[in-house]
């Protein structure tokens, strides 16, 4: 699948959505404030529809881009004007990022300076041989956790995993070199772990069939 670098546009329909969302909640806040504010609770009450308008309005103006996916040409949406990264598209599931307004295939070796490529935590899962961020033999493994508040039991995992309860716990191969290659996102019920590694979490997808997203 040939790689190609796709233009970023702004999506009109979706910049008017977003603000006309932005003004509807900003305005119901105002509203709460003037009617049931009384005390720290209510305040916040009000509050929540006034931050949910801010980030629509951030959105109208840095999220309401969109592109061909510059691997199959599906359209891409919610794109920042600016720099992307992390780019999934839920047609052909291959990564893109770009800045400047433009958008590319993400390298298939590429290792980022955060975990960004996910796949779903299935019940049962495997990690591939060697280390999540770079491949060499791995010499342990760092524990990372995914929680609901007060959560009062757990679950854990090394190589397979049980993805129910309130936590989950799951040990992630690392070598001497490398720490801090994954993280667990979602929920307990329903997980997704995210990597720094592209080529690892193919492995992964592949090893568990997984799609990632």
């Amino acid at each position: 699948m040939e790689s190609t670098t796709t233009r970023i546009s702004r999506s009109w329909k979706a910049t008017i959505g977003y603000v006309v969302g932005a003004i509807v909640t900003i305005g119901i806040s105002v509203l709460l404030f003037t009617t049931i504010v009384e005390g720290p609770v209510t305040v916040g009450i009000a509050l929540i529809p006034g931050v949910i308008g801010l980030i629509l309005l951030y959105m109208a103006f840095g999220g309401a881009g969109t592109a061909a996916c510059p691997a199959c040409g599906a359209t891409l949406s919610g794109l920042s004007a600016r720099a992307n990264d992390g780019v999934l598209c839920s047609n052909c599931h291959f990564y893109s990022e770009g800045n400047d307004g433009t958008l590319w295939r993400t390298d298939p070796s590429r290792i980022a300076d955060e975990p960004i490529f996910s796949s779903p935590l299935p019940p049962e899962f495997k990690f591939p041989n060697g280390c999540c961020v770079c491949g060499k033999p791995a010499a342990g493994r760092e524990t990372i956790k995914l929680r609901t508040q007060n959560a009062s039991s757990a679950v854990t995992a090394s190589t397979v995993g049980v993805t129910t309860g309130t936590e989950v716990s799951v040990g992630v191969p690392h070598c001497t070199e490398h720490k801090g290659g994954a993280r667990l996102s979602g929920t307990p019920q329903s997980p997704h772990i995210k990597l720094r590694s592209y080529p690892y979490l193919r492995e992964f997808c592949a090893l568990n069939r997984t799609i990632p997203g």
